[in-house]
């Protein structure tokens, strides 16, 4: 007699992904597996950190950091037996501020197995939309803030896309130190909190009433902890914070001389040190967008980056590459030279990839969009097109990247053509700068190729040995003087990056 059982599913049926958010006041990773575009949460594992409490004066302490690494060491053992394309490590509003956050990087590289991304405000707050907005049932306009302990976020948009993202640093953390210094609470230092909000939100809240008048969703853990007080308050089952409801907070947080002697009933007691930041940010920016009342909602930031990092290894849909095409409708890129450089530099990168170790696709990608868009800064400057071009992608808003594959794209680009200053390259931890310029020395050489500006075969075939190059021309190649001469030249352009280029 066989006893019922469940038919076993394979691994690749049901692949598992994982989100890893460091942000300042705690550290979150979410494990879960994704079922038809669906995320079914298997594991959320929380650390409280602090790391926005260690940094003064624009360095993190050594005690932060201390706290930081132990939280990595207990999420690596959670993610051992996850591959490089599962894992996304995304780090926020403290360690972009950090003076010193290579030196945690550095540190940390020995104890996680996976690269962490510093992302922009404006990154983060997409990617919290972006788990909101996949995580609820509703369509239409919505705007989402999220409370972290260093930073606000706020994003506007309908459906699935954003139109509108704010980064404010005004945080939990920040304000709780910053106005209740000692912990000393009183209604003078609140207000100043409350008013201190709406002068940072002044030039922005325009833009943000817009979406006032419709879903309106908080998220992350100041917001939840509030709706869970409000909720304990008003015996109410719905996550809906209403002003009125804030209003009471603040009279009863007001009974309280310090924060250590904080017992609020319905407040979590882990984060009752950082409530009172937390609350007069959430008064302030509902007086100052005249918002009567919103709802706490669960998805943040970690969903957003599940929810892309799936996309992208099972679907192969990239937000980053539709924030390439972006740029290029933008500024009215020569779509066809674009291509032609990109067909060459891809053709170079192939047989070279190997000798030179540029195995990881995110160096072809990186080559890709870097032809695509070398063009960039052409409609402003003819002869500085590569400055201007490094400058516009230095600079703009670029959904999809973290703030170190923006930097490296940017860099490649603006020396696409004629000097190449190493010194303008500027240090990254998730890249090794002799990598660096081997892609850019790909990338000049793509250029220099179709300078004409049509199709011709005039590479045969490109060997590398160490940091040796060898190209071989075809018979139309070698019998191009023009071609001959800008290959000199740039045989010593690139021995100043410590290649040498050779070609017969």
């Amino acid at each position: 007699m066989n006893d019922p059982h469940l038919a076993p599913v394979s691994e690749s049926d049901l692949p598992q992904f994982a989100a890893l958010d460091l942000g300042s006041n705690s550290f979150h990773l979410l494990i879960a597996r994704v079922d038809n575009h669906s995320l079914q949460p298997l594991l959320r594992f929380k650390q409280k950190v602090r790391l926005a409490a260690g940094l003064k004066q624009g360095k993190l302490s050594n005690k932060a950091m201390q706290r930081g690494l132990e939280a990595l060491a207990i999420c690596a053992q959670k993610l051992q037996g996850f591959r490089p394309d599962q894992v996304r490590v995304v780090a926020t509003h403290t360690l972009r501020e950090a003076e010193n956050s290579d030196i945690f990087l550095a540190k940390a590289a020995s104890i996680l197995p996976f690269p962490i991304e510093i992302i922009s405000g404006h990154e983060e707050a997409r990617l919290i939309y972006a788990g909101v907005a996949q995580t609820t049932a509703g369509e239409g306009k919505r705007l989402v803030i999220d409370i972290g302990g260093g930073s606000t976020e706020f994003a506007g948009g309908t459906d699935l896309q954003t139109q509108q993202l704010v980064s404010l640093s005004m945080g939990c953390i920040s304000y709780t130190e910053g106005f209740f210094k000692k912990g000393a609470i009183s209604a003078k230092r609140f207000d100043k909190a409350v008013v201190a909000t709406k002068r940072e939100l002044e030039s922005v809240a325009k833009g943000l009433r817009k979406y006032t008048q419709t879903q309106i969703y908080g998220t992350s853990g100041t917001i939840k902890a509030i709706a869970n007080w409000v909720q304990h308050k008003t015996q109410s089952a719905l996550p809906i914070i209403s002003l009125h409801h804030l209003y009471e907070c603040k009279a009863e947080l007001l009974q309280f001389k310090t924060i250590q002697q904080l017992q609020i009933p319905g407040l979590d007691e882990e984060r009752a040190p950082i409530v009172a930041g937390g609350l007069a940010i959430l008064i302030g920016l509902m007086e100052e967008l005249n918002i009567e009342q919103l709802e706490a909602h669960d998805a943040a930031l970690r969903e957003g980056v599940l929810y892309e990092l799936a996309e992208q290894v099972l679907y192969h849909d990239d937000v980053r590459q539709r924030t390439i095409e972006s740029i290029a409708i933008r500024y009215s890129i020569d779509r066809e030279q674009a291509t032609r450089v990109q067909q060459t530099v891809l053709d170079l990168y192939e047989q070279v990839a190997l000798e030179w170790g540029l195995l990881d696709p995110e160096w072809r990608l990186l080559l890709s969009w870097a032809a695509l868009l070398h063009e960039v800064g052409l409609h402003i400057n003819f002869s500085s097109r590569q400055r201007h071009a490094g400058y516009i992608l230095q600079h703009t808003d670029m959904p999809g990247f973290n703030k170190e594959q923006q930097k490296l794209l940017a860099a490649v680009v603006r020396h696409f053509r004629k000097k190449v200053f190493i010194e303008d390259i500027p240090p990254l931890q998730l890249y090794h700068q002799f990598d660096v310029v081997r892609v850019l020395a790909l990338l000049r050489l793509a250029v220099l190729f179709n300078t004409d500006r049509q199709t011709s075969q005039l590479l045969l075939k490109t060997q590398a040995s160490k940091d040796v190059l060898l190209l071989t021309l075809t018979p139309q190649g070698r019998a191009n003087p023009t071609l001959l001469a800008d290959l000199a030249s740039e045989a010593y352009h690139q021995l100043r990056m410590g290649i040498t280029l050779r070609f017969e």
